[in-house]
Parts: structure tokens; C-alpha cells; sequence
């Protein structure tokens, strides 16, 4: 096994964990024995999330043919961005908490009630999921253009402009979503980072076209 291989299978390993957490998540929404008040955002990020899986999987793919990547230091960029892409997985839905889901309905019964629109405007959630993403987004771009200086020779300043390119697109949306519980801000922003993750798939598609 090559090298390059070897920092694959680790990464893919880390990048189903992620996934296995998020449907997880999810399977633990659908069973019979719990009512769930849905909600369309935080499953609309359910898809975002699973969105940025693929893209940063076959993103990887590529980049991890690079040579820079096999030294430990050089690789910590990579390592954070996968790390920082699982715990968004984890973040995205509840887990099964019944202790916590618990309410008293008005005949009296006890029976668990997962309100998805309060989980996810509430203030924790709200800052750990998207602070993380912001961290996220910019170790994607950083990484991304880290990797095109080192292959194709782009000049420093673009790269870094490049990566700061993330504030407008990503990180700053990201911050306002973690700071503000406005419905509509959050339905608004919602669409457009699912708007931008299409986009992110298509382009991350067409470059693989390239590949050898």
C-alpha cells in the first residue's frame, strides 16, 4: 500500500464515521416509538451536510495523491478539516436522548417529543454547529488552495485570496446563523448555503473529469 493510500483509507475511515453518526441521527428520528415535531432547516442541513461529505471525499481523493500531504505537519490541515466535517455530522440532528425529549401530554402520559425546530434555533446548537462550520469552510479553502500553489504553481497572493474568499461565501453567513434566531434569516441563508453546496458539487465533479 502507497502512501498516498494509506492517508486515504484513514480519511475515509473518518469521513464514514461522520456519516454513520449523521444517519444514525436520523434513524433514531423515524422509530415508531417517538413523536417528531419536523422541521424543514435542520433537515435541509441534514442534506447540506451529507453534500459537503461527498465533495470533501472525492476532494480528497484527488489531493491526497499530492506529495506535500505525506509529511505529519503538512497533513494537519487535512486531519482538522475532516474532524471538523464529522462533528459537524454529529451536530447536524439530535441524538436519541430520551431523558430529555420527555414531556407530559395532556391525558397525562409520559411520552418523548423531539421538537426539531426548537433544537435547532436553540442558542447551543446554533453556535456549535455553526461555528464549527465556519472553521470548517475555512480549512476547505485553505487546504484546496494550499494544494493548487503546491501543484500547478499558484502564486501565493492569489492562493491566499483565494481562501479568503470563504469569509464572504461561508464564513460570515456561518457566524450570522450562529448569532441570530430570526426564522427568516435562517430559511434565507439556509437556501442560499444549499444553493452553494449544489454548485460545490458540480464543480468538485467537473474536476475529477480531469483526473488521470
Amino acid at each position: 500500500m502507497s502512501q498516498s493510500e494509506y492517508l486515504i483509507v484513514f480519511v475515509s475511515i473518518l469521513i464514514g464515521l461522520g456519516l454513520s453518526d449523521l444517519m444514525s441521527s436520523l434513524r433514531d428520528l423515524v422509530q415508531p416509538k417517538r413523536d417528531v415535531r419536523w422541521h424543514g432547516l435542520p433537515m435541509i442541513w441534514a442534506v447540506i451536510v451529507l453534500g459537503y461529505v461527498l465533495a470533501v471525499w472525492w476532494m480528497l481523493f484527488r489531493l491526497l495523491r499530492l506529495e506535500m500531504w505525506y509529511h505529519p505537519v503538512a497533513f494537519l490541515p487535512v486531519l482538522m478539516t475532516v474532524l471538523t466535517l464529522y462533528m459537524l455530522c454529529a451536530f447536524t440532528l439530535p441524538d436519541a436522548d430520551p431523558e430529555s425529549n420527555m414531556h407530559v401530554t395532556e391525558a397525562g402520559e409520559k411520552r418523548e417529543i423531539v421538537d426539531l425546530e426548537s433544537f435547532y434555533l436553540s442558542k447551543v446548537h446554533r453556535r456549535w454547529f455553526f461555528g464549527t462550520a465556519a472553521i470548517f469552510s475555512l480549512l476547505v479553502f485553505a487546504t484546496f488552495n494550499a494544494a493548487q500553489f503546491y501543484e500547478n504553481g499558484r502564486p501565493l497572493g492569489v492562493a491566499i485570496k483565494q481562501t479568503l474568499l470563504a469569509f464572504p461565501i461561508f464564513i460570515i453567513p456561518h457566524v450570522l446563523l450562529a448569532l441570530v434566531d430570526r426564522k427568516w434569516v435562517h430559511w434565507g441563508l439556509t437556501l442560499y448555503s444549499l444553493g452553494w453546496t449544489v454548485f460545490w458539487l458540480f464543480d468538485v465533479a467537473v474536476a475529477l473529469t480531469g483526473i488521470g
